[in-house]
């Protein structure tokens, strides 16, 4: 059982750096603190949830499984190589001598965006259904991620839209292309990809965090 996890994946400030680095607006130094940003996304019924879960008590008890843990950081590592594979196809269908549109170039980026939120997303699920019976630590740590997960959902998804309009304006800035069209598709293309590959480390956290907590069960218990 190794003691050092997992799957190494990105860091949010590099989606934000890439962000910034195409043009996107950087507000964070007009933002207030994180724990007032957060209170904004709680209302009162999502914090009675959350105050449910902090009590929460399973019934079935049990002990953390180093082969649950094994299993499924196999497949978080499984899941991200396929998902890595598929975005670095993106630009392969699409045609590079200028004839492909925006919204065709951008219908086609939204599609992988779409599948990496919905395999990261059923992954989160599942990883959590398994350590609801892995011990009361664990299974409280799952009840406390899901009443994260479905309060900020909304917060959520309104944040990765946000990228999909920073490349429609990358596409059709003329800056994009080096004095030749198939330069500026290429370079599109690359950095569309680099944006989804940060995208894809960035959904894959919150199971990274819960998987490492797994770990960490199971190595503490005797």
């Amino acid at each position: 059982m190794p003691n050092q996890p997992l799957v190494q994946t990105g860091h949010t400030p590099d989606l934000l750096r890439q962000l910034a680095s195409s043009g996107a607006r950087d507000a964070t130094d007009s933002l207030p603190c994180f724990g007032e940003r957060l209170s904004r996304l709680f209302g009162l019924g999502d914090t009675m949830t959350l105050d449910a879960a902090i009590a929460f008590r399973t019934r079935q008890p049990g002990m953390p499984q180093d082969a649950m843990a094994d299993r499924l950081t196999g497949e978080l590592a499984t899941l991200r190589q396929a998902l890595v594979r598929r975005i670095q196809a993106y630009g392969e269908e699409l045609d590079a001598e200028g004839e492909s549109s925006s919204e065709q170039a951008l219908n086609a980026w939204l599609a992988l965006q779409r599948k990496v939120a919905a395999n990261s997303r059923q992954l989160r699920d599942k990883v959590r259904k398994a350590m609801k019976d892995q011990g009361q630590a664990l299974a409280r740590l799952a009840a406390l991620d899901e009443v994260f997960d479905h309060t900020m959902a909304g917060y959520t998804a309104q944040s990765f839209s946000y990228i999909p309009r920073v490349l429609e304006q990358r596409f059709e800035n003329p800056q994009t292309a080096s004095g030749q069209t198939t330069d500026g598709f290429h370079r599109y293309c690359e950095e569309a990809r680099s944006l989804l590959l940060a995208e894809l480390d960035v959904r894959l956290e919150p199971v990274l965090g819960l998987l490492e907590a797994c770990h960490h069960e199971v190595n503490k218990t005797p």
